[in-house]
């Protein structure tokens, strides 16, 4: 017979992981992505239609100068005009060259499972250095996973992607000089990637390791990253199969290369993607398939920018929402779609589980969910 109170302490767990954490919602932030994404998807389609490209394949077209764009501009937020123009070029050009190496290795199993696990490794050691670096990192992750996982591209002749590139690059440059002239108190604020605030004594001290237990911390947890993307990424490519996909983008999101997974995240993302099921159900009944949906996309899309540190469950909201529009098609019912992102993430999470068993974090294994 179960105590009595094993009930209560799984609903304190379940309360203290769903609190909201002490950082700002960045809702002025994922206003000026979701605005960076309009735009530039706008701008390149013109540019492809202008070049004749066929009308049924504009957004697969446009889609990887779209999420390049994004994350460039995400990166480029923050610090002084001149870096953020500086940072905004260069992220720009290297959202270029990680979607090229993305279309390249998409039909090739172990090349798609090296890339990804190298692109993990990358992360993980930029985030020895803590912060602003170690979100640079994950950027950098992002910039190569998304196209990946998505195939934008895939089949485009390189002539219309360098267009769209091209594209890219110059709004994205533009639209970080509009936001350097923003008054500050308005301006979009930088985006994190860790959990916890990395302490910085003295300017100097910016670049430098952090202290030795959180780097046993960060080798462990990018060597189980490593793995399990590198291979989730072999499986995707090998299989072609769309469940797979679903997966692998639970395994990113639980298993990241400067985070060591807890039974909170694990609650908070479990939480996050059912509370997604729920609102999409409702919407896909309430809102036939179209461009009304495209609505949903953006809101999702600031969600899950706006609540990346102030609560992962929201902003698990905002993704999946995302990554089932988007994946699904504004123009196609999502019940199937929502059904198999619903299973997939439960498979992924027990993946998850299992690599952080095996490999921990601490010195036993129970130490992978010690932390918050």
């Amino acid at each position: 017979m179960s105590s009595p109170a094993a009930p209560q302490r799984l609903s304190s767990r379940l309360a203290f992981a769903l609190s909201p954490e002490p950082a700002p919602v960045l809702l002025r932030t994922g206003i000026a992505v979701l605005i960076d994404v309009v735009i530039v998807y706008a701008v390149a389609r013109a540019a492809l239609i202008a070049s004749d490209y066929p009308h049924d394949a504009l957004t697969h077209a446009a889609l990887p100068a779209v999420f390049g764009g994004m994350f460039a501009f995400l990166g480029s937020l923050g610090g002084s005009t001149r870096s953020g123009l500086i940072r905004a070029a260069a992220l720009s050009v290297a959202a270029v060259l990680l979607t090229l190496l993305a279309i390249w290795v998409r039909p090739l199993p172990i090349a798609s499972g090296v890339a990804l696990a190298a692109a993990a490794v990358l992360a993980g050691t930029l985030a020895r250095y803590g912060e602003p670096v170690a979100t640079l990192g994950s950027i950098l992750l992002y910039m190569y996973f998304v196209p990946f996982v998505f195939g934008a591209g895939a089949g485009v002749p390189m002539g219309s992607l360098m267009l769209g590139f091209g594209v890219m690059i110059v709004c994205t440059v533009a639209l970080r000089g509009v936001a350097a002239i923003v008054p500050k108190r308005r301006a979009p604020a930088r985006v994190h990637a860790t959990d916890e605030p990395v302490e910085k004594s003295t300017a100097h001290r910016r670049f430098s390791l952090l202290p030795q237990p959180e780097l046993l911390r960060l080798r462990r947890t990018t060597i189980r990253s490593a793995i399990g993307l590198g291979i989730g990424a072999v499986v995707v490519t090998a299989t072609g199969d769309h469940n797979a996909v679903w997966v692998l983008m639970t395994l990113i999101a639980l298993l990241p290369p400067g985070l060591p997974l807890t039974i909170d995240r694990l609650l908070q993302r479990l939480v996050g993607t059912m509370a997604a099921m729920v609102v999409l159900t409702v919407f896909d009944v309430v809102i036939p398939p179209g461009a009304m949906r495209l609505a949903a996309l953006g809101v999702g899309l600031v969600i899950t920018i706006a609540y990346v540190r102030r609560s992962y469950a929201i902003s698990v909201l905002g993704i999946s929402t995302v990554a089932v529009l988007a994946y699904a098609q504004v123009h196609l019912p999502l019940g199937e779609a929502l059904l198999w992102r619903g299973f997939d993430t439960l498979v992924g999470a027990t993946i998850a589980i299992i690599v952080a068993v095996i490999i921990p974090v601490g010195k036993k294994p129970k130490a992978a969910f010690a932390t918050r």
